[in-house]
Protein backbone atom coordinates (compact mmCIF):
# COMPACT_ATOMS: atom_id res chain seq x y z
CA UNK A 1 0.00 0.00 0.00
CA UNK A 2 1.57 3.40 -0.82
CA UNK A 3 2.41 5.90 2.02
CA UNK A 4 2.69 9.99 1.83
CA UNK A 5 4.72 12.18 3.84
CA UNK A 6 2.54 14.81 5.48
CA UNK A 7 2.61 17.89 6.98
CA UNK A 8 0.52 20.15 8.86
CA UNK A 9 1.82 23.58 9.13
CA UNK A 10 -0.04 25.78 11.96
CA UNK A 11 0.13 28.87 13.26
CA UNK A 12 1.32 27.84 16.19
CA UNK A 13 2.60 23.91 15.49
CA UNK A 14 4.24 22.01 13.01
CA UNK A 15 2.08 18.03 12.97
CA UNK A 16 4.74 15.54 11.12
CA UNK A 17 3.20 12.21 10.09
CA UNK A 18 3.38 9.36 7.66
CA UNK A 19 -0.18 8.20 6.09
CA UNK A 20 -1.29 5.57 3.87
CA UNK A 21 -3.66 5.33 1.01
CA UNK A 22 -6.57 3.92 3.99
CA UNK A 23 -6.36 6.44 5.56
CA UNK A 24 -4.16 5.17 8.31
CA UNK A 25 -1.20 7.30 10.36
CA UNK A 26 1.63 5.02 10.71
CA UNK A 27 3.67 7.81 13.02
CA UNK A 28 3.64 11.02 13.73
CA UNK A 29 4.92 14.00 15.88
CA UNK A 30 4.24 17.43 16.77
CA UNK A 31 6.22 20.79 17.73
CA UNK A 32 6.18 24.20 17.81
CA UNK A 33 5.88 25.68 14.68
CA UNK A 34 9.84 27.26 14.05
CA UNK A 35 10.75 30.61 14.37
CA UNK A 36 12.14 32.13 11.19
CA UNK A 37 10.72 32.27 7.03
CA UNK A 38 8.80 29.41 4.91
CA UNK A 39 12.77 27.91 4.14
CA UNK A 40 13.06 27.43 8.25
CA UNK A 41 9.63 25.74 7.95
CA UNK A 42 10.53 22.91 5.37
CA UNK A 43 13.51 22.44 6.47
CA UNK A 44 12.35 21.23 10.20
CA UNK A 45 9.54 19.25 8.80
CA UNK A 46 12.14 17.40 6.28
CA UNK A 47 14.73 16.63 9.32
CA UNK A 48 11.65 15.49 11.28
CA UNK A 49 10.51 13.45 8.20
CA UNK A 50 13.77 11.76 8.17
CA UNK A 51 14.06 11.18 11.63
CA UNK A 52 10.67 9.51 11.91
CA UNK A 53 11.38 7.51 8.74
CA UNK A 54 14.28 5.83 9.95
CA UNK A 55 12.90 4.59 13.35
CA UNK A 56 9.97 3.08 11.27
CA UNK A 57 12.14 1.47 8.61
CA UNK A 58 11.31 3.46 5.29
CA UNK A 59 13.02 4.80 2.71
CA UNK A 60 11.59 8.38 2.62
CA UNK A 61 12.40 8.52 -0.94
CA UNK A 62 10.42 5.89 -2.45
CA UNK A 63 7.27 7.49 -0.92
CA UNK A 64 4.69 8.86 -2.91
CA UNK A 65 5.20 12.71 -2.11
CA UNK A 66 4.53 14.93 0.74
CA UNK A 67 1.54 16.62 1.70
CA UNK A 68 1.10 19.76 3.61
CA UNK A 69 -1.62 21.50 4.96
CA UNK A 70 -0.73 25.83 4.89
CA UNK A 71 -2.46 28.44 7.20
CA UNK A 72 -3.95 30.52 4.65
CA UNK A 73 -4.93 31.11 0.92
CA UNK A 74 -3.37 27.84 -1.29
CA UNK A 75 -2.99 28.02 -4.84
CA UNK A 76 -2.81 24.44 -5.19
CA UNK A 77 -2.23 23.78 -8.49
CA UNK A 78 1.04 25.98 -8.36
CA UNK A 79 2.04 25.21 -4.66
CA UNK A 80 2.00 28.78 -3.73
CA UNK A 81 1.23 29.75 -0.45
CA UNK A 82 -0.91 33.05 -1.09
CA UNK A 83 -1.19 34.54 2.20
CA UNK A 84 -0.42 33.23 5.74
CA UNK A 85 -2.25 35.97 7.91
CA UNK A 86 -0.75 34.53 11.40
CA UNK A 87 3.38 35.02 9.62
CA UNK A 88 2.38 37.38 7.23
CA UNK A 89 3.96 35.74 4.31
CA UNK A 90 2.81 36.18 0.92
CA UNK A 91 3.64 34.29 -2.36
CA UNK A 92 6.06 31.59 -0.99
CA UNK A 93 6.85 28.97 -3.19
CA UNK A 94 5.97 26.26 -0.18
CA UNK A 95 5.48 23.30 -2.50
CA UNK A 96 8.76 23.56 -4.09
CA UNK A 97 10.76 24.82 -0.83
CA UNK A 98 9.28 21.23 0.72
CA UNK A 99 10.33 19.07 -2.37
CA UNK A 100 13.95 20.58 -2.15
CA UNK A 101 13.92 19.96 1.36
CA UNK A 102 12.65 16.48 1.51
CA UNK A 103 13.44 15.06 -1.84
CA UNK A 104 10.15 13.83 -2.89
CA UNK A 105 7.25 15.56 -5.42
CA UNK A 106 5.20 18.08 -2.94
CA UNK A 107 1.40 19.45 -2.89
CA UNK A 108 0.16 21.63 -0.85
CA UNK A 109 -3.86 22.49 0.36
CA UNK A 110 -5.31 25.14 2.69
CA UNK A 111 -5.42 23.40 6.27
CA UNK A 112 -9.15 23.62 6.55
CA UNK A 113 -9.98 22.17 2.77
CA UNK A 114 -7.76 19.05 3.90
CA UNK A 115 -9.35 18.46 7.14
CA UNK A 116 -13.23 18.30 5.28
CA UNK A 117 -11.61 16.46 2.10
CA UNK A 118 -9.73 14.05 4.78
CA UNK A 119 -13.47 13.50 6.94
CA UNK A 120 -15.43 12.61 4.22
CA UNK A 121 -13.25 10.37 2.90
CA UNK A 122 -12.68 8.22 6.62
CA UNK A 123 -14.56 10.08 8.89
CA UNK A 124 -18.18 10.93 10.16
CA UNK A 125 -18.95 12.96 7.06
CA UNK A 126 -18.07 10.18 4.52
CA UNK A 127 -20.41 9.56 1.88
CA UNK A 128 -21.91 13.27 2.72
CA UNK A 129 -22.40 15.22 -0.66
CA UNK A 130 -23.59 18.67 1.25
CA UNK A 131 -21.77 19.30 4.97
CA UNK A 132 -19.31 22.37 6.25
CA UNK A 133 -16.65 21.92 7.83
CA UNK A 134 -15.35 24.33 10.41
CA UNK A 135 -12.00 24.53 12.33
CA UNK A 136 -12.07 26.39 16.10
CA UNK A 137 -8.77 26.33 16.96
CA UNK A 138 -6.45 29.92 17.29
CA UNK A 139 -8.31 30.99 14.30
CA UNK A 140 -11.61 29.85 12.75
CA UNK A 141 -11.49 28.69 9.45
CA UNK A 142 -14.65 27.03 7.44
CA UNK A 143 -14.69 24.30 3.76
CA UNK A 144 -17.58 23.45 1.83
CA UNK A 145 -18.47 20.42 0.18
CA UNK A 146 -21.11 20.77 -2.05
CA UNK A 147 -22.90 18.23 -3.93
CA UNK A 148 -19.92 16.01 -3.50
CA UNK A 149 -16.55 18.12 -4.41
CA UNK A 150 -15.18 20.35 -2.38
CA UNK A 151 -16.16 24.05 -3.42
CA UNK A 152 -13.42 26.86 -2.90
CA UNK A 153 -15.19 29.05 -5.39
CA UNK A 154 -13.24 31.55 -7.91
CA UNK A 155 -10.47 32.78 -5.38
CA UNK A 156 -10.52 30.10 -2.85
CA UNK A 157 -12.00 32.39 -0.29
CA UNK A 158 -14.97 30.12 -0.15
CA UNK A 159 -16.32 28.91 3.75
CA UNK A 160 -15.03 31.50 5.40
CA UNK A 161 -17.01 31.58 8.08
CA UNK A 162 -14.68 32.50 10.65
CA UNK A 163 -14.55 36.17 8.64
CA UNK A 164 -18.64 36.20 8.96
CA UNK A 165 -19.13 39.62 10.81
CA UNK A 166 -21.60 38.15 14.21
CA UNK A 167 -20.92 40.97 16.81
CA UNK A 168 -21.24 44.43 15.29
CA UNK A 169 -19.71 46.45 17.33
CA UNK A 170 -17.27 43.83 18.24
CA UNK A 171 -13.48 43.68 18.79
CA UNK A 172 -11.14 43.98 15.68
CA UNK A 173 -10.01 40.99 13.92
CA UNK A 174 -6.80 39.65 12.21
CA UNK A 175 -8.16 40.56 8.75
CA UNK A 176 -8.67 44.27 9.41
CA UNK A 177 -12.11 44.11 10.01
CA UNK A 178 -14.41 44.37 13.11
CA UNK A 179 -16.68 41.67 14.80
CA UNK A 180 -15.50 38.78 12.69
CA UNK A 181 -16.43 35.42 14.25
CA UNK A 182 -13.08 34.86 14.56
CA UNK A 183 -12.35 38.00 16.94
CA UNK A 184 -15.20 36.40 19.71
CA UNK A 185 -14.54 32.82 19.41
CA UNK A 186 -11.33 31.48 18.40
CA UNK A 187 -9.44 30.04 21.22
CA UNK A 188 -7.35 33.68 20.71
CA UNK A 189 -10.21 35.15 21.58
CA UNK A 190 -11.49 33.16 24.12
CA UNK A 191 -8.03 33.85 26.06
CA UNK A 192 -8.16 37.72 25.31
CA UNK A 193 -11.57 37.68 27.10
CA UNK A 194 -10.59 35.75 29.71
CA UNK A 195 -7.46 37.77 30.74
CA UNK A 196 -9.81 40.70 30.62
CA UNK A 197 -12.27 39.60 33.22
CA UNK A 198 -9.14 38.88 35.30
CA UNK A 199 -9.13 35.01 34.87
CA UNK A 200 -5.40 33.63 35.69
CA UNK A 201 -5.77 31.22 32.33
CA UNK A 202 -2.72 30.39 29.86
CA UNK A 203 -5.24 28.68 27.05
CA UNK A 204 -8.90 28.36 25.94
CA UNK A 205 -9.16 24.87 27.36
CA UNK A 206 -8.66 26.43 31.05
CA UNK A 207 -11.14 28.47 30.15
CA UNK A 208 -14.05 25.48 29.84
CA UNK A 209 -12.33 24.08 32.56
CA UNK A 210 -12.87 27.37 34.79
CA UNK A 211 -16.77 27.38 33.54
CA UNK A 212 -17.52 23.41 34.39
CA UNK A 213 -16.46 24.40 38.12
CA UNK A 214 -18.37 27.35 37.93
CA UNK A 215 -16.68 30.34 37.66
CA UNK A 216 -19.34 32.96 36.52
CA UNK A 217 -16.76 34.67 34.55
CA UNK A 218 -15.85 32.00 32.34
CA UNK A 219 -19.29 30.97 31.95
CA UNK A 220 -20.25 34.19 30.38
CA UNK A 221 -17.33 33.99 28.08
CA UNK A 222 -18.35 29.98 26.87
CA UNK A 223 -21.77 31.16 26.56
CA UNK A 224 -20.93 33.39 24.30
CA UNK A 225 -18.81 31.40 22.31
CA UNK A 226 -21.71 28.92 21.94
CA UNK A 227 -23.89 31.37 21.07
CA UNK A 228 -21.54 33.42 18.30
CA UNK A 229 -20.73 29.95 16.82
CA UNK A 230 -23.94 28.32 16.82
CA UNK A 231 -25.71 31.08 15.08
CA UNK A 232 -22.96 31.42 12.38
CA UNK A 233 -23.85 27.39 11.88
CA UNK A 234 -27.34 28.51 11.72
CA UNK A 235 -26.93 31.17 8.98
CA UNK A 236 -24.31 28.85 6.76
CA UNK A 237 -27.31 26.51 6.84
CA UNK A 238 -29.63 28.59 5.97
CA UNK A 239 -27.79 29.89 2.84
CA UNK A 240 -26.47 26.36 1.65
CA UNK A 241 -28.92 23.98 2.94
CA UNK A 242 -26.61 21.85 4.17
CA UNK A 243 -26.56 18.06 5.17
CA UNK A 244 -24.08 18.53 8.12
CA UNK A 245 -21.85 20.31 9.94
CA UNK A 246 -18.73 19.00 11.13
CA UNK A 247 -16.46 20.81 13.85
CA UNK A 248 -12.81 19.93 14.68
CA UNK A 249 -9.93 21.94 15.90
CA UNK A 250 -8.82 22.46 19.69
CA UNK A 251 -10.96 24.80 21.11
CA UNK A 252 -13.79 22.45 19.26
CA UNK A 253 -12.76 19.63 21.33
CA UNK A 254 -14.15 21.33 24.53
CA UNK A 255 -17.37 22.88 22.63
CA UNK A 256 -21.26 21.33 23.71
CA UNK A 257 -22.49 20.24 20.48
CA UNK A 258 -25.65 19.67 21.92
CA UNK A 259 -25.46 23.83 22.63
CA UNK A 260 -24.59 24.48 18.95
CA UNK A 261 -27.30 22.22 17.87
CA UNK A 262 -29.75 24.31 19.96
CA UNK A 263 -28.66 27.79 18.46
CA UNK A 264 -29.39 26.11 14.75
CA UNK A 265 -32.33 24.47 15.64
CA UNK A 266 -33.46 28.19 16.70
CA UNK A 267 -32.55 30.22 13.81
CA UNK A 268 -32.37 27.99 11.04
CA UNK A 269 -35.45 28.28 8.72
CA UNK A 270 -35.52 24.45 7.66
CA UNK A 271 -37.78 21.78 9.55
CA UNK A 272 -36.42 20.61 12.87
CA UNK A 273 -36.27 17.00 11.20
CA UNK A 274 -34.37 18.83 8.51
CA UNK A 275 -31.89 20.74 10.01
CA UNK A 276 -28.06 19.46 9.60
CA UNK A 277 -26.91 18.00 12.88
CA UNK A 278 -23.65 19.39 14.50
CA UNK A 279 -21.46 16.71 14.76
CA UNK A 280 -17.50 16.50 16.07
CA UNK A 281 -14.86 14.87 13.77
CA UNK A 282 -14.42 11.67 14.67
CA UNK A 283 -10.73 12.05 12.92
CA UNK A 284 -9.80 14.70 15.61
CA UNK A 285 -6.75 15.95 15.78
CA UNK A 286 -5.11 13.72 12.85
CA UNK A 287 -7.65 15.14 10.28
CA UNK A 288 -5.15 17.35 8.83
CA UNK A 289 -2.65 14.68 8.18
CA UNK A 290 -4.87 12.80 6.62
CA UNK A 291 -6.05 15.24 3.99
CA UNK A 292 -2.49 16.20 3.42
CA UNK A 293 -1.64 12.36 2.37
CA UNK A 294 -5.20 12.21 0.87
CA UNK A 295 -3.53 15.49 -1.43
CA UNK A 296 -0.16 13.51 -2.63
CA UNK A 297 -2.68 10.40 -4.04
CA UNK A 298 -5.36 12.58 -5.55
CA UNK A 299 -2.14 14.38 -7.01
CA UNK A 300 -0.79 11.03 -8.52
CA UNK A 301 -4.09 9.95 -9.60
CA UNK A 302 -4.80 13.38 -11.25
CA UNK A 303 -7.61 13.89 -9.42
CA UNK A 304 -9.23 17.03 -8.54
CA UNK A 305 -9.22 17.65 -4.93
Amino acid sequence: MAIAAAVDFGGTKLAIGFVDEAGRVLASTRFATPDGGPAEVARAAADELATIAARLGLDLLSLAGVGATVPGLADTENGVLRFAPTQGWRDVPFAQMLSDAVGLPAFIANDVNACALAEQRFGVAKGCANFLWVTVSTGIGGALVLNGRLFEGPRALAGEIGHMAVAIPGPPCGCGRDGCLQAVASGTAILKAAIKSGLEVSSGRDVFDKALAGDTRAVEIVDSVHVHIGRALSHAANLLDLDMIVIGGGVAESLDTRRLQREVLAHAITLPEHAPPVLRTTLRAEAALIGAGLLVFSKQRREAI
